[in-house]
């Protein structure tokens, strides 16, 4: 456990507290005798005008307890307390999410001047924080805190609280997890919520800024209803960011931290969505380049064995026995897609005359790129693109180790020689005809490296941004940029993300998917779909092909797996011919975006029950899925889905397309590895 050094200020003079462990220092709550009171809408916060620290209610139920601002350089911290001349006032504010008010605390420490801003949105469910540091001689720090709370506050009124664990990125087949209040909890990264799977009420804190800084949220809970630690901050790195060394520093006469949402929800999933559509308010999306994909895409049973015959005839195969059954996309098309090992697999002609040739069947073409990875990992290598360096030149690096994880070096997104490589490649998708590229092994470019060419980068997630924007540069809107190794956020430079990692076809392989579309749906408020991997049906049963073909309909880009050419496996043809062509399915893949789930998992688990409400038509869909290996009853409240129990609702089961009456309760029976699709009238 890293012992840190902690500054507090006492009657002028400056104390050194050895403090072991995380968030081990002392508490400061306000003191009714030096509070300060602000008010905006249904939101009060009260400031201890000696110590700073504040406390943040809305309607009367406390987000915040005597939290403080925290910063610090390679582990030296200091907090607000340490300043002195402390003031705060309020003022009025207009910004990009809302009008409101907002409370500025100031204090002096030497000649550091310190800002602490919180802004009050009447009528939101949301507050937002942020702090800077600045000096005439200039500061550099590595971790930034906006909310440090070192004392326990009860958060909850009723036991069954958990804290939810978001992944950093997708790699590694990472889960998320929720970990029960009482028992050690993960750092998330991004953002988390504390929520109760039983009211769905929860606290949702986070960044909402994604183009400096890493963010880590830590959150410790000894007993079922009190936070005894909250801190989010940036300067986040550990090994799930892949991370080998501390986070870099950042620099200047004035350093700013990420801003961080404080929100509380009468439902959890709410309070997701709402932390998402704030993350695309601040970088907004990129421009959409049309309805979700449907297709097809080489990894999933080809892999390096791709190449011109076999793709090309699988297209044929989609064209001639699919797209007529209605494996169709909103714009009637789907997108073949080359994946890793097209360039092993076709020569030079052949690349842009598979492009002519989808085109010329009315499909789209996909291929594959890694922009910041060196998988030859020679670094005495010219750089074809830029002759004038070496692939050594290009690496990220701590000390003298090259920067490496999955097998490949990662690449400095700033060099002028990864740049020309990235132009290069994507200037010939785009001459060869392609519409989609699906870029991976992205987190490299995001690694905290001990210099980058760009000397106004320090810290990985301004490369990677500083990178990502280059690529956009590039694409200039010609291409669909799908994610999929990657870092969960920033989003606003591609038009769809990879929820988790690769999933094959089995039902473990549909449970890792849908534990990452559990916790991760509200993603396509930031990116325009989810992508949960492609669908592959060879080797397992009818049960568990539905469950996986649902699995992805129900999260976001459709696309099929199997070897479909000449010398693909007929009882693997005969399984899609069956499967993907089920029109109500296909019904949802088309017209919905990613559906929520109806209650939590379990610890890392996925939910096995989802829905989502087309209010247009007037329907609900609602997915229920079975992981076990033998049948198993299932039964969810209507009020559970948002329906009044003592109402009748006609329905039907879409994958034998019989149909039920719904009263009070949606009661079935799934056989083992399995799922059942519901679709409700909500209107009947």
């Amino acid at each position: 456990m890293m012992t840190e050094n902690l500054k507090i200020s006492s009657g002028g003079k400056f104390l050194r507290i050895l403090a072991a462990g995380f968030l081990a220092a002392a508490s400061f709550p306000v003191s009714d005798i030096s509070a300060k009171t602000f008010n905006e809408g249904e939101w009060t916060l009260t400031v201890d005008d000696v110590t700073g620290a504040a406390d943040l209610s809305r309607c009367g139920r406390t987000l915040l307890k005597g939290s403080s601002a925290r910063w610090g350089l390679d582990s030296v911290y200091t907090d607000f307390s340490a300043c002195r001349s402390v003031r705060s006032s309020q003022s009025r504010n207009s910004d990009i999410y809302g009008d409101g008010s907002v409370v500025t605390v100031t204090g002096k420490d030497a000649d550091h001047t310190v800002t602490r801003r919180f802004y009050l949105y009447p009528g939101k469910e949301f507050a937002l924080t942020d702090f800077s540091v600045e000096s005439p001689s200039g500061v550099s720090y590595n971790y930034m805190a906006p909310v440090w709370i070192t004392g326990s506050y009860e958060a909850f009124s009723r036991p069954g609280n958990s804290v939810l664990f978001i992944p950093y990125d997708n790699d590694a087949w990472v889960r998320y997890r929720i970990t029960p209040f009482g028992e050690p909890s993960p750092e998330s990264y991004n953002v988390t919520a504390l929520l109760n799977a039983d009211t769905r009420e929860a606290l949702v804190v986070g960044a909402v800024e994604h183009d400096v800084w890493k963010t880590g949220v830590k959150t410790a809970s000894q007993g079922p209803l009190a936070i005894d630690s909250l801190a989010v901050y940036g300067g986040a790195w550990s090994a799930l960011t892949r991370d080998v060394r501390p986070h870099g520093a950042v620099s200047g006469r004035k350093v700013k931290s990420p801003k961080v949402m404080i929100g509380v929800f009468d439902d959890w999933r709410d309070g997701m969505e709402t932390y998402g559509d704030l993350c695309a308010t601040y970088a907004p999306r990129i421009a959409s380049r049309g309805s979700r994909p449907f297709g097809w895409n080489s990894w999933g049973k080809l892999q390096t064995k791709v190449n011109f015959d076999n793709a090309s005839q699988t297209g044929e195969f989609i064209l001639d026995e699919l797209q007529p059954a209605g494996f169709v996309n909103a714009d009637s098309t789907v997108y073949v897609g080359l994946d890793a090992f097209w360039d092993f697999g076709l020569n030079d002609a052949q690349r842009k005359e598979f492009a002519d040739l989808c085109h010329s069947r009315g499909q789209k073409a996909g291929i594959y790129y890694c922009p910041f990875t060196d998988w030859g990992k020679n670094p005495d290598a010219t750089v074809g693109e830029a002759p004038q360096y070496k692939y050594s030149d290009l690496y990220l690096y701590s000390g003298d180790d090259i920067l490496t994880f999955d097998g490949a070096y990662a690449l400095d997104p700033t060099h002028p020689g990864t740049k020309a490589r990235i132009a290069r490649q994507l200037k010939e998708f785009i001459d060869w005809g392609y519409d989609f590229v699906k870029i991976d092994f992205m987190a490299h470019g995001a690694y905290e490296a001990d210099r980058h060419y760009n000397p106004a980068v320090t810290t990985g997630t301004q490369a990677y941004n500083e990178g990502m924007a280059f690529i956009d540069s590039i694409a200039d809107g010609k291409l669909w940029i799908n994610l999929s190794i990657a870092p969960l956020l920033p989003a606003n430079y591609a038009h769809s993300r990879r929820i988790g990692c690769d999933a094959w076809a089995d039902i473990n392989n549909t449970e890792y998917s849908l534990n990452a579309l559990t916790y991760g749906w509200w993603l396509d408020h930031v990116y325009h779909y989810n992508d949960a991997d492609h669908i592959v049906m060879e080797g397992v049963t009818d049960g568990e092909n539905r469950a996986r073909l649902t699995s992805s309909a129900i999260t976001g880009l459709f696309l099929l797996g199997d070897d479909l050419s000449e010398g693909g496996d007929e009882a693997t043809k005969a399984r899609v011919r069956r499967t993907a062509t089920n029109n109500d399915i296909n019904e949802i893949a088309r017209t919905c975006k990613s559906f929520r789930p109806v209650e939590p998992g379990k610890g890392d688990r996925a939910a096995d029950s989802f829905y989502y409400v087309d209010p247009e038509r007037g329907v609900m869909y609602v997915a229920l899925f079975n992981f076990s290996d033998r049948s198993v009853s299932k039964e969810i409240p209507m009020h559970r889905l948002g329906l009044s129990d003592g109402e009748e609702f006609a329905a039907t089961e879409l994958w034998s397309h019989d149909p039920c009456t719904l009263h009070g309760t949606l009661a079935t029976e799934i056989p083992s590895k399995d799922v059942k699709v519901y679709r409700i009238e909500m209107n009947k």
